[in-house]
Formats: C-alpha cells, sequence, structure tokens
C-alpha cells in the first residue's frame, strides 16, 4: 500500500510539474531590457511620388537599428505608420488592431490602397513593446488628382471672410423675416368686441 502511495504521489508530483511548467511557457515574460527611445532622433517622410503612388520613404538622423518586432531583438526599434489618423502619444503603447496603424522594420513602406484626395502619414518610432517615441515626423499628399484638382484647405483671413460673409446673409435674412412676421402682427387691424 505505502508503494502505492509513493507511485501516486510522484505520479501527482509530475502532472504538477508539468501544468506550471506549461503554464509558466504559456505566461508572456516582460521584455528584460530593450533599447530606449533614441533622443534628438529626426523623422523626415517622403510622400509618395507618380510611380509609387502609396509608398513612402523614411530617413532617421541620426540612422538607428530598425527591423520589425517580429524579431524580438531587444536592440532594434521599428516604425509605425499612422494613415490619417492621429499618432499616439509618446510613452503610451501603440494599438497593434487598428488597420489604419502599420507596424513595421522597414523605412519604404506601402500604404495604400488610399482613396483619391488628401491623405497623411506620421511615422512614429517605437520599441520593442511598442511603445511611441517622441521620434515622429509626418507628410500629407494627394492621391489620384493633381494639386490643382483638390481644394486646399481654407486658412488665414480668406476662410473666414467667406464664412464671414455667409453668416451675415442668413442673420439679415432672419432678421427680415423675423421684422415681417412682427411688424404683420402690429399693423393687422384687431376687432374690437
Amino acid at each position: 500500500m505505502a508503494r502505492r502511495f509513493g507511485a501516486a504521489m510522484l505520479l501527482l508530483s509530475l502532472a504538477l510539474f508539468g501544468l506550471v511548467r506549461t503554464a509558466h511557457a504559456q505566461t508572456p515574460q516582460p521584455i528584460a531590457t530593450q533599447l530606449p527611445c533614441p533622443s534628438g532622433v529626426t523623422v523626415t517622410v517622403t510622400p509618395p511620388d507618380a510611380l509609387a503612388p502609396t509608398t513612402v520613404n523614411v530617413t532617421l538622423a541620426p540612422a538607428q537599428p530598425v527591423k520589425a518586432a517580429s524579431f524580438a531583438d531587444p536592440n532594434s526599434l521599428h516604425v509605425h505608420y499612422f494613415i490619417d489618423v492621429l499618432p499616439t502619444p509618446a510613452g503610451a503603447v501603440i494599438p497593434s488592431n487598428d488597420a489604419k496603424i502599420i507596424h513595421s522594420g522597414v523605412l519604404t513602406q506601402d500604404v495604400g490602397p488610399l482613396s483619391a484626395g488628401m491623405h497623411t502619414v506620421t511615422v512614429v518610432v517605437g520599441q520593442l513593446n511598442h511603445t511611441a517615441c517622441d521620434a515622429r515626423g509626418s507628410a500629407t499628399f494627394i492621391v489620384g488628382q493633381t494639386a490643382a484638382q483638390v481644394a486646399p484647405p481654407k486658412s488665414g483671413n480668406a476662410g473666414l471672410a467667406e464664412s464671414s460673409t455667409s453668416a451675415l446673409v442668413v442673420v439679415v435674412l432672419v432678421a427680415v423675416a423675423a421684422a415681417i412676421v412682427i411688424g404683420a402682427r402690429f399693423w393687422t387691424p384687431r376687432k374690437r368686441g
């Protein structure tokens, strides 16, 4: 009986050891050390050209070790391409489930397909664990049309003057209509009873 108990305890111990080892292997391990965010890096984003209408090129100065996160190289950084969305602030983790954010290990990236019109691509350098760094740059460009075919965004006094004139016309029309209605009430004869 003692032998059976001993054998049962041995099997139970081995089974528990196997479960603990399997659970430990499935638990994500923190990155012990990783390359810190670089300081003083300039990120230049060159917009697409006619030959590659959705491909942007990035230059990091000074050059940095860039690899895809899948390499799991703690001595490298990678880049994130934000397409027409605001970039993640420095120090925050960049989401990995957004189709408008490309996680990449290359400095020449096709960001398409893009609809015709104006687009902005912002490139953010990130650490191995996808933490956003301060190093970032952006480019705005037009896909599928020439610059003359797309109206530039209104800015400065010209945009204010146009919208102010329209607003003034609406205010005057509303005031005239109100005056007519109010005046009609005062000038309409009333029955005395």
